[in-house]
């Protein structure tokens, strides 16, 4: 036997084979009928569509022989490779040098008769071969031989064809990821922008959106304020957040990196109400810590990575954000800090000296090309640094209604003295202000870090602000409190209609920011219709956004009013186990909404429930129909 010799081309020839990805695939019928012509044409009993690949020749199609595959060094085609111009005819093996003794010929299946057509691409290369085999000694007539090559051509087609869709469902595969890659990078920007349109389109009047602004922005505000400080040693830290009449875009973050860095973070969006307060999301969104390793990220750093976010996804033009990054190594006490375009952060020395550390950079979203220096400090025991908000200026004695630059004196008499522990900063908003509730007061944040072991305190509590729908002994009362992953919206007493959107613009700035909300509604005694109907709508738009919403403590007597008026999805979002309310509550201001405003709550409620079933379509026609009427006599007015 003479074994094979390898084609000149053999290194591109195995690498063409390869790139048709067709080696050890299934079975496929297009083949698999070329080898049954070519066996009916030629009149054998075997044929093979068979690939020759480094050491084996494998059957790509199979007529007549069961194995799959054989060694290389035996392979009749693997001799058909060299001349890949012509039909390889061997009439009787025993007779040819060649083949006498191969054990394809001596053995099963006993190979007498062979003839293959190399199956050779557009580049040349011969992949392997369309043979047909017969136990009997035998040839071909011209017209056998003609379509024997023309068959042979018809699988290159097959295997370029397999390829070729092969390659397209790879390409679309790799679209489908960029494009999924591409809508987790703009995900949020999207929420961003639908959370907009959604708080605008429920603006129903201009003598109601002042007050409607203020609740959702300080929900959306407060959800993205830390609601925990890491566990910290001989490092203190004291934070504070103080809305103001018309709410900004203050933010603050803490982070502990490896357990020896302490990331902190301030920031001042630029405007008022909802739409500074979804700014705010965007850079909370934006910010990062550390690099893809995981490595601390130095102030110049971030503050560069956060101007590029904002210059690619800031909403309008004008908008920008002041902030300032600090990076606490409490190994070393080195502390380096940035700031873009944010008030002074100031430096208290154990020994009474004051240092101001102006900004090292414009407000992000300025400038493309922006730089960010850093300052470098060493803190000795004791030593405090204060990050703050241009809402500290608002609050200072002086002029009303104007900024005055902070008084760094003040600082260090009101903080000097103060203890490492209890509400420090809420003394020196004290020490500082004229008038905490003004109306033009815009919205205090304050980070204090302590060079010092202590107890932390975080978002030093105050009353609530005068004038803010206090609560009354007769009143329905909706409050809402934060934990780091949900939001509670909690109902007590005789909830009525005139909550009604006060409810739905609170529950859907939460749901439409992405956080969980909970509704509480263990000490709710009633809900009226119109509230009923406008819980069943907040559930409903939930279900369609993919919202996370869930009810618990629900009395019997409540679902007993769900089920009445067959109100399924609101008993589906009932929790099975009660989570604990966080202990720190606000008040939801219940503001004076315009008549109209009330008029199309209470008929948009009064329709969601009048979808769920023919009984509560017939209760509620006489109702819907008044407040129709009402609605159009109040239109004509």
């Amino acid at each position: 036997m003479q074994p094979p010799g390898r084609p000149e081309d053999e290194t591109a020839r195995l690498a063409a084979l390869r790139d048709y990805d067709v080696l050890d695939s299934m079975p496929e019928r297009a083949y698999d009928d070329i080898a049954r012509i070519a066996a009916q044409i030629c009149g054998t009993p075997i044929a093979l569509v068979s690939l020759v690949d480094e050491h084996r020749q494998w059957f790509k199609a199979s007529v007549g022989l069961d194995v799959k595959e054989t060694p290389r060094d035996v392979a009749f085609c693997a001799h058909a490779l060299l001349a890949p111009d012509a039909l390889l005819v061997v009439e009787d093996a025993t007779r040819d040098p060649r083949f006498a003794d191969n054990p394809l010929v001596t053995g099963a299946p006993g190979i007498r008769f062979y003839a293959g057509a190399p199956l050779v691409t557009d580049e040349g290369h011969a992949l392997g071969t369309l043979c047909v085999i017969d136990r009997q000694p035998g040839s071909l007539s011209e017209p056998q031989r003609a379509a024997l090559e023309a068959l042979a051509r018809q699988v290159v087609s097959q295997l370029d064809l397999r390829r070729t869709v092969r390659r397209l469902e790879d390409s679309r595969e790799a679209l489908a990821r960029s494009h999924r890659a591409l809508e987790r990078r703009s995900a949020q920007m999207v929420r961003s922008r639908d959370e907009l349109a959604s708080l605008c389109r429920l603006l129903e009047d201009q003598a109601a959106v002042t007050e409607r602004d203020l609740n959702r922005a300080e929900v959306i505000q407060r959800s993205l304020l830390p609601h925990r400080v890491p566990k910290l040693d001989d490092v203190t830290l004291h934070t504070l957040y103080r809305p103001g009449r018309n709410i900004g875009g203050d933010l603050f973050d803490i982070d502990v990196v490896d357990d020896r860095y302490l990331v902190l973070v301030i920031a001042d969006a630029a405007g008022h109400g909802v739409s500074a307060a979804l700014i705010s999301l965007l850079f909370k969104n934006r910010l990062r810590a550390t690099d893809d390793d995981g490595r601390p990220l130095r102030p110049c750093e971030a503050l560069s990575l956060l101007n590029d976010a904002m210059q690619h996804d800031k909403p309008a033009p004008g908008v920008f954000v002041t902030a300032a990054f600090c990076l606490f190594d409490m190994r070393t006490r080195t502390l380096l800090a940035g700031s873009a375009g944010h008030p002074p952060l100031i430096c208290l020395r154990r020994d009474g000296r004051v240092e101001l550390l102006p900004h090292t950079g414009p407000a992000l979203g300025l400038y493309g090309e922006a730089e960010f220096g850093e300052h470098v400090l060493t803190l000795a025991p004791g030593d405090r640094v204060l990050l703050y908000t241009d809402g500290l200026l608002d609050a200072q004695r002086g002029v009303p209604g104007e900024s005055t630059p902070l008084r760094p004196e003040a600082v260090g008499e009101a903080l000097g003295g103060a203890p490492a522990e209890g509400p420090v900063l809420a003394g020196l908003l004290d020490a500082l202000a004229v008038d905490g509730d003004a109306a033009d007061r815009d919205d205090v944040s304050m980070v204090l870090l302590i060079a010092a072991p202590g107890d932390s305190v975080l978002d030093e509590p105050a009353p609530e602000p005068a004038g803010r729908g206090e609560d009354r002994a007769d009143s329905p009362r909706l409050r809402y409190a934060e934990r780091d992953d949900a939001t509670f919206l909690i109902l007590e007493g005789r909830v009525t209609w005139l909550c009604g959107q006060s409810l739905l613009d609170a529950a859907l700035s939460v749901i439409d920011s992405g956080r969980r909300l909970i509704v509480d509604l263990g000490d709710c005694d009633y809900l009226d219709s119109t509230l009923l109907g406008t819980l069943h709508e907040l559930v409903d738009w939930a279900d369609r956004h993919g919202g996370a919403l869930s009810l618990q403590r629900v009395s019997e007597a409540l679902r007993d009013a769900f089920r009445e008026l067959s109100m399924t999805s609101v008993l589906a979002r009932i929790a099975d186990r009660a989570e604990p309310v966080p202990g720190q509550q606000h008040t939801v201001r219940l503001p004076e909404h315009s008549h109209a405003a009330h008029r199309q709550r209470l008929m948009r409620a009064h329709e969601v429930l009048s979808e769920l079933s023919e009984e509560n379509r017939t209760e509620f026609a006489a109702v819907l129909e008044a407040l129709r009427n009402e609605n159009s006599g109040g239109e004509r007015e």
